[in-house]
């Protein structure tokens, strides 16, 4: 791209239009840096009991409330619970993947700080790495989980394995596992089971944050490669989502409320009259539980993620981050008796119009076919709506717009909001409204998901994004960005942890990045509680035809409301700053006061800073 000239000075004589730059209530704050905190560690593979760096590769975020009014009044928020979706070997912390513990204390304003504790095992620090290893075995790659609001907590580990040769890079110790031997709880029905070592992973594992330790893993819910799930209110029902092309909806219900270690699984079959297949409570039927559940017609999704509970309408909603190239998984292998999910057979019949200008012209059984055989490349991916009183899953919002060519639009021409790819997904309940927080992954950067000009090198920038749930049919042009991640990361872990405070996770970005947004960390945003008016008022419209800025509530950004080329002038009109190809600018190493801003095309603005 040309680079355009901004003269070293201006005249500041112009009639200007200024734009007000208050003081956001919205801050935010990094709490939690992986590579560079140090957590502490139980002893573990004949080590003694010490400290180690975090591990990095930050995911889910899981949070139990404090429930001791005393320590609520001190400003005790409750514990944080990380996963670190990443696997290595590690003498302190225990091979293969990993979480880290610690609890938030509100201190002043909306400050925020890590408490310092001392757990029943008698480690004391402020972070703690949670034992996998002395408890119930390694885990593979933690990603996403449940937090449920019962305060339990549980990790899905979405790296599917099929052999020890497979775990041998990250897990040392590939001799077989038997249930039972590690933990005193084991698992009732299945103690003394023995299972080959990479059968121990890929199951959803419950962990306490208070004592940095795993409770069981849950084999009565089946191994799968599980992304997360959700405990509904009746402390009875999980529903559990696969990341996989084909992947599995499975649902879980207990006997006795709060009790997991007995009850029913099934998975999700749209086309039977009660949409469930029920599931044996068989260790080998549960180990093999993808083969078994699709050989009895199970419905295929591709890749599943996260999902949320929408409290105002009790509503499932879960991301289904889409495949670029499916291939023949939903033809050959466990995908041939597998049940094409209904809504991919019509968002391939809507792209199918958009591409070729006309209807699909055959039956939904020919869609279903085109489907099966690969012929839909999900680029982008959607956010579903699962009814749990009908079984029936739909789309609720689609992922784009779709572009109809692997080259990227250039950045003078690229769409206002694009959506690709969602992963983490909660809701936020913020002045009596309904609001579902999304967060990108990018499978990709082609097909418009990074504009032409972020196509080389590691320049993937995923963004999270509110949603009025009160819009009926809601569209892409819908979503308010909020927040987005440093360059090469994905913007994980999304959730409300009250009125005030949401925390994320960046995971993966660039090494190259300013300290400390080169390694994955976790960072709050609170001040929520300060907004005075409706949030979708708040986010203001970027689409405007007309070179504005205006105040973004990610404390001291200025957003424009279209990637440009602009330069910053002090109020004598000397240069101050310049800036290429950027949509937010990051003010606040400006000394307060009056600034001109100008973009390439000489269209200025006057904005003031406090």
């Amino acid at each position: 791209m040309a680079q355009i000239p901004f003269p070293v000075k201006i005249d500041t004589s112009w009639n200007i239009k200024t734009v007000w730059m208050p003081k956001s209530p919205l801050k935010q704050q990094v709490v939690f840096v992986g590579g560079v905190d140090t957590v502490q560690t139980t002893a573990t593979y004949g080590n003694a009991a010490g400290s180690t760096v975090a591990k990095q590769w930050h995911d889910f975020i899981g949070f139990t409330p404090e429930t001791d009014a005393v320590k609520i009044a001190s400003g005790d928020l409750g514990w944080v619970i990380v996963n670190h979706e990443m696997v290595e070997k590690n003498d302190k912390v225990g091979d293969g993947g990993g979480m880290t513990t610690f609890k938030l204390r509100r201190i002043k304003g909306n400050v925020l700080e890590v408490v310092p504790q001392t757990l029943t095992d008698g480690r004391s620090g402020k972070f703690f790495n949670v034992d996998f290893v002395n408890t119930v075995g390694e885990t593979g790659m933690n990603c996403g989980g449940i937090s449920g609001d019962h305060g339990r907590i549980w990790t899905a580990e979405e790296w599917f394995q099929s052999s020890n040769t497979q775990i041998a890079a990250g897990v040392r110790d590939t001799s077989d596992f038997v249930i039972g031997t590690t933990t005193p709880a084991g698992f009732p029905g299945f103690n003394g089971k023995k299972l080959k070592k990479y059968q121990n992973l890929n199951w959803m594992v419950e962990v306490d944050p208070k004592t940095g330790k795993a409770i069981r893993k849950q084999y009565n819910w089946g191994r799968a490669g599980y992304e997360g799930g959700v405990l509904m209110n009746d402390n009875k029902t999980v529903y559990l989502f696969e990341d996989g092309t084909p992947g599995l909806l499975i649902k879980f219900v207990a006997n006795v409320a709060g009790d997991f270690t007995s009850g029913q699984l099934y998975a999700h079959k749209a086309d039977a009259q009660n949409k469930w297949i029920p599931i044996e409570n068989d260790l080998d039927t549960l180990i093999n539980l993808r083969t078994i559940a699709f050989k009895r017609g199970a419905t295929m999704y591709t890749r599943l993620e996260w999902g949320a509970v929408n409290k105002s309408n009790g509503k499932i909603y879960i991301t289904e981050t889409g495949n670029d190239n499916p291939g023949t998984a939903f033809k050959t292998g466990i995908g041939a008796t597998g049940n094409i999910a209904n809504h991919l057979i019509a968002a391939y019949k809507n792209r199918y119009q958009i591409v070729n200008g006309t209807s699909f012209p055959g039956t939904d059984a020919a869609a279903s076919d085109s489907v099966r055989n690969g012929a839909f490349k999900d680029y982008y991916g959607r956010v579903l709506e699962f009814d749990p009183i009908t079984g029936v899953v739909r789309t609720f919002l689609e992922g784009g717009p779709y572009h109809t060519a692997s080259a990227s639009q250039a950045v003078n021409s690229y769409p206002n909001v694009h959506f690709s790819n969602p992963d983490g997904l909660n809701f936020a309940y913020i002045k009596g409204k309904t609001y579902m927080i999304i967060q990108e992954d990018l499978n990709g950067r082609t097909w418009n998901r990074m504009p032409a000009e972020y196509q080389a090198g590691n320049q993937t920038i995923c963004e999270s994004y509110l949603l009025d749930m009160d819009i009926a049919n809601p569209t892409y042009s819908d979503l308010m960005r909020i927040t987005a991640c440093s360059p090469g990361a994905e913007i994980t872990g999304g959730i409300a942890i009250d009125s005030r405070t949401m925390l994320f996770n960046v995971q993966h970005p660039d090494g190259a990045n300013t300290f400390p947004y080169n390694n994955s960390l976790t960072y709050a945003i609170s001040g929520w509680d300060g907004i005075t008016t409706a949030v979708e008022e708040y986010f203001k419209s970027k689409n405007n035809s007309l070179f504005s800025v205006y105040p973004n509530p990610v404390a001291n950004e200025l957003t424009l409301n279209k990637v440009s080329d602009i330069a910053i002038y002090d109020m004598t009109g000397k240069r101050v700053k310049v800036y290429r190809d950027v949509e937010v600018v990051n003010v606040s190493d400006l000394t307060s006061g009056a600034y001109i801003i100008m973009n390439a095309d000489g269209d200025k603005v006057k904005i003031i800073v406090q």
